[in-house]
């Protein structure tokens, strides 16, 4: 079965703030769980739908069949099957099913780490940079703290962060309502700090059902101007956190695997280099909006640039 973690945790969320309960569909033993987005009248899943090993390429379609008519019903213009879980027992002609009914893919692969093997087999492959990396954070007396605490979360790791990556700070009742409604430490932040205890990175995971996958990544200003490899440290010390846990597999987040930017290029380059296996995690996205909207906001965005 396929878990969807990080979709349960949104829709609880956007139940407490809103009122707006969880969708959830199901047909031929197939079920998925969708947030909801008013606004925008769009369904979206992270890592569904969930389906079992011996179900069929016919049962499937079918159960798309039903989530689109369900989603007209509803008056949805969009649904996404987002970040499709990577282990997921699936064979191409399911694919096939979901663009044969309108469902367009944007692609997405990602890196997985065994963390089945030994520590020191893991640790070798990796490639030269990554232990070259660690090795020299490690002799800078870069020190890596998980956050105990939601005051530690908020201070530490949460505010720094958002002013690091330029974004916008919410209200504190906000985010302590958020880290009291994740109660079952699906979710982990960890600091990286220099000997003097100056912040220099951030960086987050959350596990389910043996797999644990990293998630809010950044550095601070510091840690560029001195050029200290921190995400090298940090993710060496979540690895071994999770594998310690009793997690069997590491998902090092997905990658544009045609990048088109530096950027995106340089995203690919640093996952490459921690040994993991590529998976696929695809989205597939459905736009049921009456053709005049199309046209209309497709005008919009060639006058927008």
């Amino acid at each position: 079965m396929i878990p969807f973690t990080q979709t349960l945790f949104w829709a609880e969320l956007n139940s407490y703030y809103h009122g707006l309960l969880p969708k959830t569909v199901k047909n031929c033993n197939i079920s998925c769980l969708f947030g909801i987005d008013n606004h925008c009248a769009s369904w979206t899943s992270f890592g569904g739908p969930i389906l079992y090993e011996d179900t069929t390429p016919e049962e499937f379609e079918s159960f798309l069949i039903e989530l689109i008519s369900q989603a007209k019903t509803d008056r949805i213009h969009q649904v996404n099957l987002r970040s499709l879980f990577p282990l997921r027992p699936w064979q191409p002609e399911f694919e096939k099913r979901l663009l044969k009914l309108g469902f367009i893919q944007q692609e997405w692969k990602t890196f997985i780490i065994d963390l089945r093997e030994s520590e020191d087999a893991i640790f070798k492959n990796f490639e030269h940079s990554a232990r070259k990396g660690i090795k020299k954070a490690i002799s800078l007396g870069v020190e890596v703290q998980r956050c105990e605490s939601f005051e530690i979360y908020f201070s530490q790791f949460l505010i720094p962060y958002l002013k690091a990556t330029n974004r916008q700070i919410r209200e504190k009742e906000f985010y302590k309502t958020v880290w009291e409604l994740e109660s079952n430490n699906y979710y982990n932040y960890w600091i990286a700090k220099d000997n003097s205890g100056e912040i220099l990175g951030f960086l987050g995971s959350y596990h389910y059902n043996g797999i644990a996958t990293e998630i809010t990544s950044a550095l601070t200003p510091l840690a560029f101007a001195r050029r200290i490899p921190v995400q090298d440290i940090l993710h060496w010390e979540i690895i071994r956190h999770h594998k310690n846990l009793g997690d069997s597999y590491f998902d090092l987040a997905g990658f544009n695997p045609n990048p088109v930017s530096e950027k995106e290029k340089n995203i690919k380059r640093f996952k490459e280099k921690w040994g993991g296996k590529v998976y696929d995690v695809s989205s597939y996205i459905i736009d049921m909006r009456p053709f005049t909207q199309k046209l209309i906001s497709k005008i919009i965005r060639r006058i927008r640039g």
